[in-house]
């Protein structure tokens, strides 16, 4: 196994010369403490058995920096462990390196100054964009360096990336997985995520990291998972055939013809196999861009500030800069997003955007509570008859490095809607378009109903 392992490493460097998906890994010759920890392990009785994993960049690990993708922290090694890292290594699996990301997770295309542009051949060995935030941890899977990546999603940052790529991005219900160790963006919408080339890689990584853990508040409880688990069991129906609802209103017009082909082409084959599909409207969530936007941006400006004393940027310090460490350090998208974010903070309690944007995410919330057949934990939120919500992952696929459209903003709309709600979603790759893009379909679950939902995406993937 150790020789194996230290081929792995000799590989790693060369498969990511073009992917440039690593900002950190191991070498042949820094992997022998990994082997010397193994040895004290029967890996074989593990779940994970030796497979090598990557973590995005903005997860704690004593080893290698915690950069963020920001200059600001180019430099910053992290005193402990995000519990998932330590629960990963616990059972027999091996992180590699740590994958490029957009700059403190704002953005969509895995570009930051301190690492650069993570790309992916598609066609022709053209390079094309990864998506993001998560890019890195796409790319990694993608280009055969690892078994899996955990990212964050705050917005479709681990689905839409792996939906280009075609690799299978899961997003749980919010609260599934720790976050401890885990640098927050918004902290209501933050998930962690798994990509992986297939639903059961993807279902051995979850069954590992969906457990409770004290560090983190936010993360449910062991006697809150078991209330969850029975609530939706209780509600299951076994003597009817399981029920799809299709939004019909999230048709827009921006949507590629070949992508709402594709759609059709799934739907068709969901009534194929016997599943009942219904037409259903989400008005509410047609503003889940906006909402996200303001909500995000407010939570990452307050998250960000803790970015400004003597501890940050020093080396814009000791070279005698007058500027201030954020101004100097900070990437032009997470200056301008902390300034909307600052702006919607700032403009009244009463009447201000930020009221109307948590007003209008319950709104969302409460409407996709209304279309499952089990009903939401929001005693006062309506049921309907629906098992799974299927969408596509995005409105266009992936675009060449250096292209520009006007509605590249729009590429995580899809994806959005889960986020506000809480609701586990995830991307499976769905054949092609425009000969060879990767086509994803997004399939979302009611809150806890996780299980259910990577048993039915094992159907298709």
């Amino acid at each position: 196994m150790a020789q194996n392992l230290v081929k792995k490493c000799i590989s790693v460097a060369a498969k990511d010369v073009k992917v440039n998906s690593l900002t950190s890994f191991h070498t042949a010759d820094s992997i022998k403490s990994v082997i010397k920890g193994l040895v004290n392990k029967n890996t074989a009785n593990l779940p994970l058995n030796g497979k090598i994993l990557t973590v995005k960049d903005n997860i704690c690990t004593k080893y290698w920096p915690t950069s963020c993708g920001s200059r600001i922290l180019n430099d910053y090694i992290s005193p402990f462990e995000a519990t998932l890292v330590r629960t990963l290594k616990e059972n027999g699996g091996i992180i590699i390196g740590k994958t490029n990301m957009d700059e403190f997770a704002m953005g969509t295309n895995t570009n930051n100054a301190l690492h650069g542009q993570t790309a992916f051949p598609l066609i022709k060995d053209k390079s094309y964009q990864v998506g993001g935030s998560s890019g890195g941890c796409a790319a990694s899977v993608a280009a055969d360096i690892c078994y899996a990546s955990i990212g964050t999603d705050t917005g479709g940052s681990v689905r839409l990336p792996a939906a280009y790529v075609g690799c299978v991005g899961f997003k749980p219900s919010f609260g599934r997985i720790s976050r401890y160790g885990a640098m927050p963006f918004a902290n209501s919408m933050d998930t962690m995520g798994i990509i992986a080339k297939d639903v059961d890689s993807i279902i051995t990584v979850y069954g590992l990291l969906s457990h409770a853990d004290p560090k983190d508040a936010t993360c449910l409880t062991t006697k809150m998972r078991s209330k969850i688990e029975a609530h939706c069991q209780k509600h299951k129906v076994s003597n009817k055939p399981t029920v799809i609802g299709i939004p019909t209103n999230w048709n827009v017009t921006e949507t590629d013809t070949e992508v709402l082909s594709k759609w059709n082409e799934f739907i068709s084959l969901l009534k194929s196999n016997n599943f009942e599909i219904k037409e259903i409207q989400l008005p509410y969530s047609l503003y889940g861009l906006s909402v996200y936007t303001t909500l995000a941006y407010a939570e990452g400006a307050s998250n960000l500030a803790r970015y400004n004393n003597a501890i940050f940027g020093s080396d814009c310090q000791n070279q005698g800069r007058s500027m201030n460490p954020r101004s100097a350090f900070f990437g032009e998208e997470v200056k301008k997003r902390l300034l909307l974010g600052a702006y919607s903070l700032s403009t009244g309690k009463k009447t201000g955007i930020h009221r109307k944007a948590q007003i209008l995410r319950r709104a969302v919330q409460k409407e996709m509570n209304g279309c499952f057949r089990i009903p939401s934990l929001h005693a006062h939120d309506p049921s309907g008859d629906i098992d799974f919500i299927v969408t596509p992952s995005f409105l266009k696929p992936s675009m060449p490095i250096g292209t520009k459209q006007p509605y590249d903003f729009l590429s995580d709309s899809m994806l959005v809607p889960a986020n506000l709600a809480g609701l586990p979603s995830i991307s499976i790759p769905f054949g092609q378009v425009h000969g060879g893009l990767p086509m994803g379909i997004q399939l979302i679950a009611q809150y806890g109903d996780d299980n259910a939902l990577l048993s039915f995406s094992k159907c298709f993937c």
